[in-house]
């Protein structure tokens, strides 16, 4: 009997079912994205079934139905979602991005965390969303106003410049004229990258990171506090940014090409008197000042003489619309195998000023390889990369006098009006990095990784002079070389549905090593050579090698107690050559914890709140130094003499070398420079993710940054360097995000980041001295670092107006002399009123003051995404508040010397008030050039003003191809858009631009200013 049932069974089985599944109707459906993009490998599934199928490229799916079957829709990233099927319409869904899942992951140091577990101050920038619709030589100057804290400066509209970042605050102390910056750490795929070149052995100073193309980065993490960024130790005072590349994801093969062209243009420049109006200001000089017997030269007195009747428009023919070009291509896929990726790139960035400009190449190889059932994994990395930036082979200058004619005319053959030749500077760059990791078992994995890197910086100077028949060549070539080998073992168990533990412990090994060889030559013209001559009488040659090593050890311990009670250590070992044997070793530890607030029983069923938590953490993290022998001490072995003979040290006819210590005096007592950092914050997440809001709180000590401290003259030596200045940085950050309209046709995502930061000197050495920042050569750049005040403070001399009377001319009552101006001038009628701070009726350098600031309070950004239907708008805007900054543009150009007729271009004294008569209402004082002393200097407080704008950086207009547009195009997806880049500045500066400052505030606008760019572009996938 039991016999006949199975045959019975198996005859259903085998007829009677095909014949019930024939009964269903084949059915075609599509699934797509919110925007309506197909998805591709998106799983359906007939629930309480086994029938189960995959979208194709164009989001189709084909499945055998009855009516009243639930579908179950699902891919990764997005809701699923159940569909009960009773008619066709019911098959075509959308399915919405499920944010929580997106950002479920997080990097940091070593590995990832579960964006719910952690503790520590970290962001997040999708980058795919910013490279498909911008063009640009750097990731940096793209994450501009898009994280709360991190001030990324621009201080040049150069093609390469280097921006500056600084997270958190300044903290860096110097001398000299340098802007010292405190540089966060980058990591690319977990390894810390050769990210700047020493001011030693910089070649090309052409910005080290801008060779890694911005198309292929995943993602960029900012590591802020001590906690997150502690785990890389000694070099993670200044923050960590860590940067993931793109990786293969599974599914079909996704070819991808972005294509983009884009016109520079001219902003306005400065304001010129030309022609006339530049013959009536020099007349009007030397009918106001000119002393008896001086008179105007003869281009200024003789109209009839064609060689003086032009106007010619300098900045109109140094500065023209140039064209910058972006292409993009990769093709990436994964499976069971692995993953593979690789990419090309090319960009052509055309400078707006004569003869500059920048060009990469870059391609990139990831792949990973599974064995073992996916419990060996082997990934492997290829970058190249070379960049050329060229530049102009002398100062090119638009300040040549109006009068002066263009160079092509043949009435100024000779004239040097512009430089002839070239300024090359390349930049190279390999990086191959291979790791392993192995899932010893279930919860124990792992990793080893080397990493090889190489980057050869290379400039070859050629500059011609028609006048003086000379030329001058240069070339030198900078090399540093990196190995990197890390071992890493991580352990994360869970115990039971509460408990869960990770645990990591590693161990590096580095080694830096870089190199420079540098040659030059002057040769008398007629010279076809634009090589140096070598080895030759009129050449001279340097070279230099250093080298360092890094031994570290590392752990980190991250426990979780129902994903609602967080806590998470650290501690990191670095062992450095750059010391003595007494500070070799630095410690660097930080704890933290966190509080799933929202997971609590008194916000259970709450329809506000879908998640919030609390955070602190406390750590200790360093930096070091550029110099690898400061704390040893380099001797100095003999220097050149007039005639190019090497001065040796020799003793008993044989060669040595003096310790005449290079760099000051040795000290072997040197260490880490520490910094301590509090942090204690909030996320919010709110109304299902339509409202987001995190707030951080901190305070950051940074010990025992280097300066040099004066030696007594008995000891033979001058300085020696000490860990001796103290900075404090305070502050809050603020970032929200709202997204409205997601089930209407109009969605709004609007972003907003703001940050104040607090910056002050808490100790300096020889007592807490003042230090007045000088050149080498001793020249006086006007700032000052004071303890109790921020770095970097403007001292100036206090200004009162301007003298509009005799009597307003202070008189000493002891001495009845009047008060004696700088370089001991006599004062007058029309000149600066300086107060004097000391009452000794003498202006001088004890009577300046401390002036003004120029780190900002507040730095932010606002950005605005819409998109309806097919199209897209985003606007991104940035801003910074509270900063004082100096005009030295208007400066240099109202110095006038007593040779300024033909020297120069003049502006249009029309638009600045100056003082020509008593009783003017003028901002500046005499311009009299044949004064015993300039009224205009440099350490004027009236020159410094308020440093404050909002600008509009970059709107992007986009629409997205529908596939029945393109029709039998084979071709997925495709998008077309427009993005204008630096739109509009507001700000009360009166000079060119308020965003292109030093660190130091000081106006570097006139050297290149910020083009404005229309980009055109088109990306697709296959």
């Amino acid at each position: 009997m039991k016999t006949v049932i199975k045959r019975l069974g198996f005859f259903f089985a085998v007829v009677l079912f095909p014949v019930l599944a024939w009964s269903q109707e084949l059915q075609t459906g599509t699934v797509h994205d919110p925007q309506g993009t197909p998805i591709a490998g998106a799983t359906i599934k007939v629930k309480g079934t086994s029938q189960a199928t995959l979208t194709d490229e164009t989001g189709t799916y084909r499945l055998r139905l009855n009516a009243g079957d639930v579908l179950v829709y699902s891919f990764v990233g997005y809701k699923a979602r159940e569909v009960t099927f009773n008619n066709k319409a019911d098959l075509n869904v959308r399915l919405e991005q499920d944010s929580q899942l997106l950002d479920d992951v997080v990097v940091v140091g070593y590995g990832s965390q579960k964006k719910q577990e952690v503790t520590g101050s970290v962001a997040t920038v999708e980058m795919e969303q910013l490279t498909e619709v911008q063009a640009a030589e750097s990731f940096e100057s793209m994450l501009q106003g898009r994280v709360a804290g991190v001030n990324i400066q621009l201080n040049s509209g150069e093609p390469g410049a280097t921006p500056t970042i600084i997270i958190r605050g300044l903290a860096a102390v110097s001398r000299d004229d340098a802007s010292a910056v405190s540089e966060p750490l980058y990591v690319v795929d977990g390894v810390p990258i050769i990210s700047r070149s020493s001011d030693e052995f910089a070649i090309t100073s052409t910005n080290v990171l801008a060779d890694l193309n911005p198309s292929d980065i995943e993602e960029v993490v900012v590591l802020k506090d001590a906690s997150a960024a502690a785990i890389y130790g000694s070099r993670a005072a200044n923050g960590v940014i860590l940067i993931t590349t793109r990786k293969g994801k599974r599914g079909k093969p996704q070819i991808d090409f972005n294509v983009r062209n884009g016109v520079n243009m001219v902003p306005q420049l400065r304001d010129v008197a030309g022609g006339v109006k530049e013959r009536e200001q020099v007349l009007r000089l030397y009918e106001l000042y000119a002393p008896y017997g001086v008179s105007a030269p003869g281009m200024y007195t003789d109209v009839t003489n064609p060689f003086y009747s032009n106007s010619s428009d300098w900045q109109g023919y140094l500065y023209d619309t140039s064209l910058t070009q972006d292409y993009n291509g990769s093709i990436r896929g994964a499976g069971d195998f692995g993953q593979y990726s690789v990419s090309l790139g090319y960009m052509d960035n055309e400078g707006i000023l004569f003869n500059t400009g920048f060009k990469r190449y870059s391609a990139m190889t990831n792949t990973s390889f599974n064995a073992l059932n996916g419990r060996l994994v082997i990934n492997n990395t290829l970058a190249l990369s070379r960049t050329d930036q060229s530049r102009t082979p002398d100062a090119l200058s638009s300040n040549f006098s109006s009068l002066l004619p263009l160079p092509n005319s043949p009435l100024v053959k000779g004239a040097d009006v512009y430089g002839i030749g070239y300024n090359a500077n390349v930049n190279d760059r390999i990086r191959f990095s291979p790791d392993i990791t192995l899932k010893i078992w279930n919860d124990l994995t792992y990793k080893v990784s080397l990493s090889l890197e190489y980057t050869r910086s290379m400039q070859d100077l050629y500059s011609e002079s028609r006048r003086t028949l000379r030329a001058t060549n240069s070339s030198g070539v900078g090399e540093n070389a990196n190995l990197l080998f890390q071992n890493t073992l991580t352990y994360a168990p869970k115990f039971g549905d509460d408990h869960s533990i990770s645990l990591l412990v590693g161990q590096s090994a580095e080694k830096i090593e870089s190199k420079i060889t540098k040659v030059n030559s002057v040769a008398a013209a007629p010279t076809l050579s634009h090589s140096v001559n070598w080895s030759g009488n009129n050449s001279i040659g340097s070279s230099d090698y250093t080298a360092s090593t890094l031994l570290s050890y590392f752990s980190r311990l991250d426990y979780a107690y129902k994903q609602k009670y967080l806590f998470g250590a650290s501690l990191r070992a670095d062992g450095s050559s750059k010391f003595g044997q007494a500070n070799r070793w630095g410690i660097f530890p930080a704890v933290s914890a966190g509080w799933n607030f929202s997971d609590e029983a008194l916000f259970a069923g709450s329809d506000w709140l879908e998640s919030g938590k609390l955070r602190g953490s406390y750590g200790v993290s360093g930096t070091t130094w550029d110099n690898n022998y400061l704390a040893l001490g380099v001797m100095d072995g003999g220097s050149l003499d007039q005639y190019s003979s090497l001065l040796e040290i020799s003793y008993g006819g044989i060669s040595g070398f003096t310790p005449t210590w290079y760099d000051g005096f040795k000290n072997e007592d040197l260490t880490w420079v520490k910094s301590q950092m509090a942090n204690i914050g909030m996320d919010l997440s709110l109304f299902n993710g339509k409202v987001g809001f995190i707030v951080d709180a901190y305070e950051k000590l940074t010990k025992g940054l280097l300066l040099t401290t004066a030696l007594p003259t008995t000891s033979g030596y001058n300085e020696v360097y000490r860990n001796a200045a103290d900075v404090l940085n305070r502050g809050l950050e603020f970032t929200i995000n709202t997204s409205v309209g997601r089930q209407s046709g109009l969605r709004w995502d609007m972003g907003l980041n703001f940050a104040y930061n607090q910056n002050r000197v808490v100790a300096l050495p020889d007592g807490n001295a003042d230090i007045i920042k000088t050149s080498t050569s001793g020249q006086d750049f006007g700032s000052i670092v004071r303890v109790g005040t921020p770095l970097n403070g403007f001292f100036f001399y206090e200004s009162q107006g301007i003298y509009q009377t005799e009597q307003e001319i202070p008189v000493n009552p002891n001495t009845g002399k009047r008060l004696v101006s700088l370089q001991n001038k006599k004062l007058a009628v029309g000149d600066r009123n300086f107060k004097d701070q000391n009452g000794d009726y003498i202006i001088d350098v004890q009577d300046r003051i401390y002036a003004g600031d120029p780190n900002p309070e507040w730095t932010g950004g606002w950005t605005n995404d819409f998109t309806y239907k097919n199209f897209s708008l985003s606007v991104i805007s940035a801003f910074m508040i509270g900063r004082d900054v100096v005009n030295s543009d208007v400066l240099g150009r109202l110095n006038l010397g007593k040779e300024f007729a033909g020297s120069g271009a003049l502006p249009n004294f029309d638009n600045y008030a100056i003082w020509e008569k008593s009783g003017d209402v003028a901002t500046y004082p005499t311009l009299n050039p044949w004064n015993d002393a300039s009224q205009i200097i440099n350490y004027d407080s009236e020159y410094i003003e308020d440093g404050s704008y909002f600008k509009i950086k970059t709107a992007t207009l986009s629409y997205r191809l529908d596939k029945k547009l393109l029709g039998r195009i084979p071709i997925d997806k495709a998008r077309v858009y427009c993005t204008v880049d630096n739109i509009a500045t507001f700000s009360r500066y009166s000079g060119p631009d308020a965003e292109l400052m030093t660190v130091g505030g000081f106006d570097n606008s006139s050297g290149y200013p910020m083009r404005r760019m229309v980009l055109f572009g088109i990306s697709f996938g296959l």
